[in-house]
């Protein structure tokens, strides 16, 4: 046990602070900090996320997104904020020297977004790079596993690296976002689209690609999604 509270001593003072929402909730839906709408509730799930001690009442639900996305901050900055100070109102001071919006203009009604989320489902689904399976020269984004109607992929080629000859089973698009690449359609048609161009491969006809740039390829595909 000493040595217990020897190691909480030494946790920033936020996460000292953090509740245990294991066996309890964060504040409720609507509370606001000085017209600040949903932060209370957010950082509530910021410290004990980082305290481990959330839960089911894990940080970076939609709510706390949309939140986010109001104040023009990034989920590093509210954790790290959350972390250091104990006092909502030390955080919203710090968020204010970031340069926040004022609270009228960040303002949005934070239980319509959760009964929202919760009786109609919707909402945005954001999945970084790395949380993406590789799938051969890229990340996944299926759409069958999403709730969408296509498939994207992340697409990565080294200098010099070519894809094989296929054959799409319908057509797909590609778009280039960094270096180059040369395009084969069938076995007479090339081409090469550089940065900024969109490419449309067609069905049924055998097509490969490979990356003619200095550096590495950058693109990304939209396909129709594919059953899961």
């Amino acid at each position: 046990m000493a040595a217990e509270r020897v190691e909480r001593s030494t946790l920033p003072e936020g996460v000292r602070a953090a509740r245990d929402l294991r066996d309890g909730e964060p504040r409720a839906f609507g509370l606001e900090l000085e017209g600040y709408a949903h932060l209370l509730r957010m950082l509530d799930k910021a410290r004990a996320t980082l305290a481990g001690t959330a839960g089911n009442y894990q940080f970076g639900c939609p709510v706390d997104h949309t939140c986010m996305a109001r104040l023009d901050v990034t989920p590093e900055l509210v954790l790290d904020l959350a972390s250091r100070y104990a006092d909502d109102l030390c955080v919203l001071q710090a968020l204010r020297d970031h340069g926040i919006p004022s609270a009228q203009e960040a303002w949005f009604d934070a239980v319509l977004v959760e009964e929202q989320l919760q009786e109609e489902g919707v909402y945005l689904r954001v999945r970084s790079r790395e949380q993406l399976p590789e799938q051969g020269d890229g990340r996944l984004f299926a759409g069958a596993e999403h709730g969408a109607d296509v498939d994207v992929v992340l697409v990565e080629m080294a200098a010099g690296q070519r894809c094989p000859a296929a054959v799409a089973t319908a057509a797909h698009v590609w778009v280039i976002q960094e270096g180059q690449a040369r395009f084969f359609l069938g076995s007479m048609q090339a081409r090469i689209a550089r940065a900024g161009e969109v490419v449309r491969i067609p069905a049924d006809v055998t097509w490969r690609v490979e990356n003619t740039g200095a550096g590495t390829l950058r693109a990304v595909t939209v396909r129709p999604a594919r059953p899961g």
